[in-house]
């Protein structure tokens, strides 16, 4: 007989096991904490900080192909001035010529064209690397100009300018603003955040006491929602889902899409609910949006006018960036029309495999579901044989294989 609240358990567990450890979070913090120093030393006064999902507290590790995988964590780095006080590549070379000097980095070091990457040895047998993306502050005159645009102008103020890669080492400005995006998503993670932290902590301390001599000092980047794991879910099992076609990586959504969209439609239901109550009132939404590919933009604003995460306004897709007004997330579902198309089926697997599922009589189908969403290897890592018979039966393999992956 299925037991329902075993098998959610079970799958929070599997999220739980991708998700950085404490330890390896503290390592992360020192590690980035000593680069800013030694930047310092070198006479370039910094700022840096986490963005992306180390900053949301959303992190997997990245790659669904090997478990193994090391985690690759992004931080800004923000040198003093403005975009105004440099051409781009000197802002580049002026940080590369530094971290290359140092006997300590110089060796870690591989130089990419968006980042600079610093790899450190494994603890306990799993590694990470550090994306280092230079930035300068932006202008006061293109604060303005976005802040006129913005829905949200209290979120510009901490807008940036990182180098953009244009080929032949070539460099221009580009806008981008990772502490607006993380204060937007703070603002409506935060009830969620409070409907459960309590609990959290006390789980996270019982299980760390090595680490932390009382709640108290574990620090709140650590504390998970039921918000941020509704994210990590939706994240990994994009990049198990993806990985199975050939051309996965190029048609796979942004992390950043996913972060805004479920944030967005999370901000309509109530912060007091379980992972998986959110999990599919996230996807029961994405699939009502999903009728945006056959219907046009006025027939789906008569039925569904207060639905606006996504728009199709003159048949191009529009996912607003919150912090940065000029910056469509789904540029390259116009681009490309297999993106959409391929998103709002991802949708309907993920329903399938983590929702659906619980239903499921078999305990051997359940699996099956399991290893549909998360893999094979990861699900074994984490559950072992349960739910098995005696030979699991294989998921579905689609053809082709996927390019290497880096996270978004």
């Amino acid at each position: 007989m299925k037991n329902i609240p075993e098998r959610q358990k079970d799958i929070l567990s599997i999220i739980s096991s991708l998700d950085i450890s404490p330890t390896m979070y503290k390592n992360a913090v020192e590690k980035y904490k000593a680069i800013t120093k030694f930047l310092s030393d070198c006479g370039i006064e910094a700022d840096m900080y986490p963005q992306g999902s180390f900053a949301f507290g959303t992190v997997v590790r990245p790659n669904a192909k090997n478990p193994s995988a090391n985690y690759d964590l992004d931080v800004v780095c923000q040198v003093c001035g403005n975009r105004a006080d440099y051409a781009p590549s000197e802002l580049r070379k002026k940080i590369e010529d530094s971290l290359s000097s140092s006997g300590v980095y110089g060796g870690k070091l591989i130089v990419y064209e968006e980042c600079f990457t610093v790899e450190y040895a494994d603890i306990n047998g799993i590694g990470f690397t550090i994306d280092i993306v230079p930035a300068t502050d932006e202008t006061i005159e293109n604060k303005n100009r976005l802040t006129q645009k913005s829905l949200e102008p209290n979120l510009i103020e901490t807008a940036i300018a990182i180098p953009k890669h244009n080929g032949n080492r070539n460099y221009s400005w580009l806008t981008n603003n990772p502490r607006g995006f993380r204060a937007w998503f703070d603002k409506y993670n935060e009830p969620y955040l409070a409907a459960s932290r309590e609990t959290y902590r006390e789980c996270l301390f019982e299980a760390n006491q090595a680490i932390f001599s009382s709640v108290e000092e574990i620090p709140h980047e650590l504390d998970r929602s039921a918000l941020q794991r509704v994210i990590q879910i939706l994240k990994y099992h994009r990049d198990v889902y993806y990985a199975k076609y050939k051309d996965g990586d190029d048609l796979k959504p942004i992390s950043s899409i996913i972060n805004v969209v479920t944030t967005q439609i999370a901000s309509q239901h109530s912060p007091d609910c379980s992972v998986f109550e959110l999990l599919e009132y996230v996807l029961n939404e994405l699939n009502i949006y999903a009728q945006q590919e056959k219907l046009t933009f006025k027939e789906f604003s008569q039925l569904y006018n207060n639905r606006t995460v996504f728009s199709r306004p003159d048949g191009k897709w529009y996912i607003a960036n919150p912090a940065n007004p000029e910056d469509n997330l789904a540029n390259k579902w116009n681009q490309d029309t297999r993106i959409p198309t391929f998103f709002f089926r991802w949708v309907k697997t993920v329903k399938t495999d983590l929702i659906e599922s619980l239903q499921q009589e078999s305990e051997q189908q359940f699996r099956v579901a399991l290893e549909n969403g998360f893999g094979i290897t990861t699900v074994s890592s984490v559950l072992g044989k349960k739910y098995c018979d005696i030979t699991s039966p294989k998921p579905i393999v689609l053809q082709g294989t996927a390019k290497p992956y880096r996270s978004l």
